[in-house]
């Protein structure tokens, strides 16, 4: 009897977390959300219904309209569908008759447990240098989060969350100072309001952004980093959807000891604006096509150029206004992406090209190389019992692509990439297989090998491309004389319960010539499980 009463307990309490269907619709969903692991694999697994958007984070409304179309697909039927219908698809009526006894005011937790083994040195993130295992992830961290939703109705809402989190250190996508005189830190992750009207939603606060790309991971605008506090606007139509976004981003301080300036100038504070807009057209269900522009606007007086803001207007135009400022190191970096992305049968293919700077003018050509960053991806979901597929991708970042003449211009905030992990002067190959015994049950392993040249995106003051239109690739200098080089291996083993996700993942490196120096071959290791219990989270 106590043995039925404690089992009737326990599945009370881990069913206390209702389905992210009682969600509002426009909560964006976190980005380390289990649920997004599943909606690639549908993707990979020929399921190009469910595919939602070239920008993240995903809201819940455009999930929910995802999944039921993918439910009228016979490639999206199976074990993975089935879990995220479960979650995010209640009954209409037990919707109905949450939504008419819940209240308003929404509250939620979570905690993380997270442990981490490492052996030869630290390898993440990708565009560090190699590292001592001190200088690398802790053995124990603790995160928790607290949550606040209103609900203002079904075309407002506002949400804040606040974190804390044991042990801070190399953690990229941490902001704030340490808590006092610990090695942890509180802060806010999501803090945000958002409403809508019509087809346009516009949100404005603090949350992490990744546009096109792969999860995290883009080379036009990566959550790799720190949340942005930004304004972004959303309108999406059956076969367009348009974003744009102004954020800002860490001040950076010009000194002549870091920055090559004259041993008379006094250190210079420059205010730092990031702006992007993008489209994107559907003609299909399987077929997605982006392009969009971003810019990072650097300023000494600080504000906002509305030139600049203006979503409506090409970036590309608007720099050449003669109102601009003329101070080079208050020269605006803009970029051009695109993005394809399909499915055909049973084959998923993407396809991102980031132009960061090309060279028209025979002159400037014999000067200066192109900054270009691609990606190219293809999977295959095998003809098997248990869902499977098998994949290949290649990235590429040129030698000198996110670096201008300023530390000021350069693409990063708080000296993390706002693109792509491999940063400038890198490039990495893998092939992948990935398996779901379960539509909770999520196994993936690959191999890997990554190159990388000299240029860092942290560095100051950044590689001077002048004169290096024919530089190889991965470049080379006289302080870092040797390509590194490394074979990598990965498996990642996760249960991506709402509730209870649980996270097991290996990695190891043999890394020829470490940081760029000759020298032997090291190899190092990583183990790291993740185990965290959410409470009506998210």
């Amino acid at each position: 009897m106590r043995a039925r009463l404690l089992r009737r307990a326990l599945v009370l309490l881990l069913g206390a977390a209702p389905a992210a269907a009682a969600q509002h619709p426009l909560v964006g969903l976190p980005l380390d959300d289990p649920a997004y692991a599943q909606l690639d694999g549908l993707v990979s697994l020929g399921c190009g219904a469910a595919r939602i958007s070239a920008f993240r984070p995903f809201m819940v409304k455009d999930i929910q309209a995802a999944l039921r179309a993918a439910a009228a697909e016979p490639a999206c039927r199976g074990r993975v569908l089935d879990a995220l219908t479960s979650r995010f698809l209640e009954p209409v009526a037990a919707q109905d008759s949450a939504r008419a006894d819940s209240s308003r005011l929404r509250f939620g937790a979570a905690a993380t447990l997270r442990a981490t083994g490492q052996h030869g040195g630290t390898f993440y993130p990708l565009w560090r240098d190699i590292r001592p295992v001190s200088q690398g992830d802790p053995a124990a961290v603790g995160l928790a989060r607290l949550r606040l939703t209103w609900n203002g109705g079904p075309n407002v809402v506002f949400v804040s969350e606040a974190y804390g989190e044991t042990q801070r250190r190399n953690d990229p996508t941490v902001r704030a100072s340490a808590f006092r005189s610990t090695s942890g830190v509180i802060d806010f992750s999501d803090a945000y309001a958002s409403g809508r009207l019509g087809p346009v939603v516009l949100s404005i606060g603090r949350a992490r952004e990744a546009w096109i790309g792969e999860g995290t991971e883009s080379l036009v605008l990566s959550a790799n980093g720190p949340a942005l506090d930004r304004i972004t606007l959303t309108a999406q139509w059956p076969k367009f959807e348009f974003k744009a976004l102004v954020a800002s981003l860490n001040d950076v301080v010009l000194t002549p000891q870091l920055d090559s300036l004259s041993d008379s100038t006094t250190p210079q504070r420059f205010h730092r604006m990031l702006i992007a807009h993008a489209l994107t057209y559907r003609p299909s269900r399987q077929v997605e096509i982006t392009i969009g522009e971003t810019g990072l606007i650097p300023s000494r007086g600080g504000g906002v150029n509305l030139a600049y803001a203006n979503p409506l207007m090409i970036y590309q135009v608007t720099q050449n206004d003669s109102a601009r400022a003329t101070d080079p190191a208050s020269n605006v970096n803009l970029t051009a992406f695109g993005s394809i992305r399909a499915n055909v049968g049973r084959a998923s293919l993407q396809g991102d090209l980031l132009i960061d700077d090309i060279q028209i003018d025979a002159k400037d050509r014999a000067r200066y190389p192109n900054l270009f960053g691609w990606m190219l991806q293809g999977t295959y979901a095998l003809p098997l019992p248990m869902p499977t597929s098998i994949g290949a991708q290649y990235r590429r970042v040129g030698a000198f692509t996110y670096l201008e003449t300023f530390y000021t211009d350069t693409w990063q905030q708080y000296d993390q990439p706002i693109g792509s992990e491999l940063g400038p002067d890198a490039d990495m190959g893998r092939a992948f297989a990935e398996i779901w015994p379960r539509g909770k049950l999520r196994v993936i392993g690959g191999l890997a090998r990554w190159r990388r040249g000299a240029n860092r995106i942290d560095q100051r003051p950044p590689a001077n491309r002048e004169g290096h239109a024919g530089a190889l690739f991965p470049y080379t200098t006289a302080a870092r004389p040797a390509v590194q080089a490394a074979w990598m291996g990965d498996l990642t083993v996760e249960w991506l319960d709402p509730v209870l996700p649980v996270s097991l993942q290996v990695d190891g490196a043999s890394v020829e010539n470490p940081n760029n120096q000759p020298g032997p071959t090291e190899t190092l290791a990583r183990v790291q499980l993740s185990l965290s219990y959410r409470w009506r989270y998210p």
